[in-house]
């Protein structure tokens, strides 16, 4: 870049400078939007400028999705010198809103998505890359790395957030596995940091679990891949199923606290290798009119996990660690299996469904029984047609988030009664399901071989590793973009904020033995320091010494500084 591009005055720089000079210096592939134009234009840009969380609606002065470092760095270097304010995104999955922003440039480097695996394992992977598409590729190579739970996440914000997901139990957070990475800083410079070498092994650091957007504008990442095994099974237990499919009050009478107790027992164990990853979701519902007790309440429970090994190894495991403790699971399914024996495209097959509800086996049972659904015309079509709805899991919608982390010494007795307590609230309302309206916790083993043998991890920033599990509250309401389209017209309104209340006294709900919250499961309402406990000051040195950004041009909401 010529110094004339790097030294706008900024006093008169305007937004179109910008663009104009912009359009000048980017590769060809390079492909900018904005808000002006006609009505055709404008619906277009307006698609452009969602994210996943639909409760926010941004609209950014321009989107510029970059195809390569060079875009990256040219997009970035000239807003700053024109003073104007700038976001990132990926994967658009934060939970926040925080990868993107009204009245800013948006660098999006979702087309960035390229993947080479070298002879080593260590696989470069760009920035755009979802979970669907990367653990393919990867998984075609018969390496695989500590992904996440959601097909449609990028890897940028999740690797720098942590990287919680199904192999966690053996590999531990994906940041651990980082070992190298290309970035913009705060200047405008380019450099690259190594785990091999002497070039800023404290940023690197930082980028293994600090927080996305604080030390800088990734354009690659170095991670060290493992052996994808020969025999993989993903799979979910149920325990009180909802009968029907959209009922508030679950069919058995499993005590979620024997349910809970059971998996914190398979999770702590060292017997239970086999067992790479899991969470366990468990749904909130409404207080009802009995007095709340901690050992009789039932909540619909679900454990998703990932097994290595074959179907009968896994049935005794469930068979010793459920049924023989009296928690029998009311459901046993096999979600899909894959590995290095398998044909199968491993992110159609294995990327799992842990983070979300569904609301179209819902809207499927009300059409069985004949109740007239004001539903998206495909969606009707298919219903008519006797098919089934397509997968929901991934698909875009507006929710609410929060998260604490559970002691090592575990929730203990107060711990359990606060925890279901909070699960039991006057402020749910029968018949939300119905309405696709969600509420519940998932809670995301971490204990396990990877930390209990490595305590320190791959000496990143990520500060929960002797944590149990997360607790990740939530809150979705699952409405489709035709239902969207018609504003207030659908009754989920008349819910929601009573839901989202649900998440405030959550948030702040006294539970025994947790702590922390995990940045990657983002409430804007929690302080920074929670999300890096410990590590906080180190990360704030990190920025202030290593980043080159004295107007703190990299930052949001939750960064460092």
């Amino acid at each position: 870049m010529n110094n004339e591009s790097t030294n706008l005055d900024s006093k008169a720089g305007t937004l179109a400078d910008y663009l104009n000079q912009v359009k000048k210096e980017v590769s060809a592939a390079t492909e900018i939007m904005v808000v002006a134009g006609d009505w055709a234009h404008q619906i277009v840009y307006n698609e452009h400028c969602q994210i996943f969380n639909r409760r926010f609606q941004e609209k950014p002065w321009a989107i510029v999705y970059c195809a390569q470092p060079e875009d990256v760095q040219i997009t970035y270097r000239l807003a700053v010198a024109l003073n104007l304010p700038v976001r990132i995104r990926a994967g658009g999955h934060d939970h926040e809103g925080e990868c993107t922003g009204t009245n800013t440039i948006l660098i999006d480097v979702s087309r960035m998505d390229k993947v080479d695996v070298g002879a080593n394992g260590l696989a470069a992977i760009g920035p755009g890359n979802i979970f669907k598409n990367l653990t393919t590729k990867l998984a075609d190579k018969d390496v695989m790395i500590a992904h996440g739970t959601c097909a449609t996440v990028g890897i940028s914000g999740f690797i720098m957030g942590g990287g919680w997901g199904p192999w966690t139990r053996k590999h531990g957070m994906c940041c651990e596995w980082l070992k190298g990475a290309d970035l913009v800083l705060g200047n405008g410079e380019r450099i690259s940091v190594d785990a091999e070498g002497s070039n800023t092994p404290e940023l690197l650091w930082a980028l293994r679990g600090g927080g996305a957007m604080s030390y800088g504008l990734v354009t690659e990442f170095r991670i060290q891949t493992f052996e994808l095994p020969p025999k993989l099974i993903r799979f979910h237990l149920d325990w009180n199923p909802y009968e029907p499919v959209d009922s508030d009050e679950p069919l058995h009478n499993h005590p979620t606290i024997k349910v809970l107790r059971a998996w914190e027992a398979a999770i702590e164990s060292d017997q239970t290798s086999q067992l790479i990853g899991t969470n366990l979701q468990i749904n909130a519902k409404p207080a009802g009119e009995q007095p709340f007790n901690k050992d009789t309440v039932c909540h619909n429970c679900r454990m998703y996990g990932y097994w290595e090994g074959d179907w009968s190894s896994l049935e005794e495991f469930i068979n010793e660690w459920f049924t023989e403790k009296g928690v029998k699971p009311d459901v046993v399914k096999n979600d899909g299996e894959g590995g290095s024996d398998s044909d199968e495209v491993y992110g159609e097959n294995l990327m799992s469904n842990w983070a979300r509800e569904s609301f179209n086996p819902i809207l499927m049972a009300r059409h069985e029984r004949g109740e007239e659904l004001d539903a998206h015309p495909e969606h009707k079509q298919l219903l008519l047609q006797g098919k089934p709805l397509p997968p929901d899991y991934d698909d875009p919608a507006p929710h609410k988030i929060t998260s604490r982390l559970v002691e090592p010494q575990g929730l203990g007795s107060d711990g359990y009664e606060a925890l279901l307590h909070s699960l039991t609230s006057d402020l749910l309302l029968e018949g939300n399901r119905k309405l696709g309206l969600m509420s519940y916790v998932t809670l995301g083993a971490i204990v396990g071989d990877y930390y209990r043998n490595n305590p320190q991890g791959g000496d990143s920033a990520f500060p929960y590793k002797q944590m149990l599990y997360t607790i990740q509250y939530q809150t979705w309401w699952n409405t489709h973009e035709y239902e969207v389209d018609k504003r207030q017209n659908n009754k989920v309104y008349t819910r929601t904020n009573r839901a989202l209340d649900w998440m405030e006294v959550a948030r702040d709900y006294d539970i025994p033995n947790t702590s922390g919250a995990f940045i990657s499961f983002k409430d804007s309402s929690i302080p920074t320091k929670t999300y890096f406990a410990q590590n906080y000051d180190k990360l704030v040195e990190v920025k202030e010494n290593l980043v080159e950004d004295p107007y703190n041009h990299l930052r949001v909401r939750n960064s460092i500084i």
